[in-house]
């Protein structure tokens, strides 16, 4: 069974707090899209708000599957990414 719907939400290469979900949800998983240069990935619950996940990416320039264990990782106050120049991010949540 179930437990709730898990959407998507896809964000581009050199965002500063963009918005995945401006509601309470819970983080799922992501697919990452890492440039040759690599980066970090950051969320956050709420666009001021607190680091819930960052990732240092390698410079390896290509794509990982990234799994959230157990509920996912809960934000409250909305799900915010920043990507650096070339990253990008799909977040599952719900």
């Amino acid at each position: 069974m179930f437990q709730y719907d898990v959407k998507s939400t896809a964000i581009a290469a050199s965002q500063t707090d963009a918005p995945v979900f401006a509601g309470a949800a819970r983080i799922k998983g992501m697919l990452v899209g890492i440039p040759a240069g690599g980066g970090t990935l950051t969320l956050k619950n709420g666009s001021a708000g607190t680091t819930v996940f960052s990732y240092v990416a390698p410079a390896i320039g290509q794509s990982l599957n990234v799994s959230i264990p157990g509920d996912g990782i809960r934000c409250e106050n909305g799900i915010y990414a920043t990507t650096p120049a070339g990253m990008t991010v799909t977040v599952f949540y719900g």
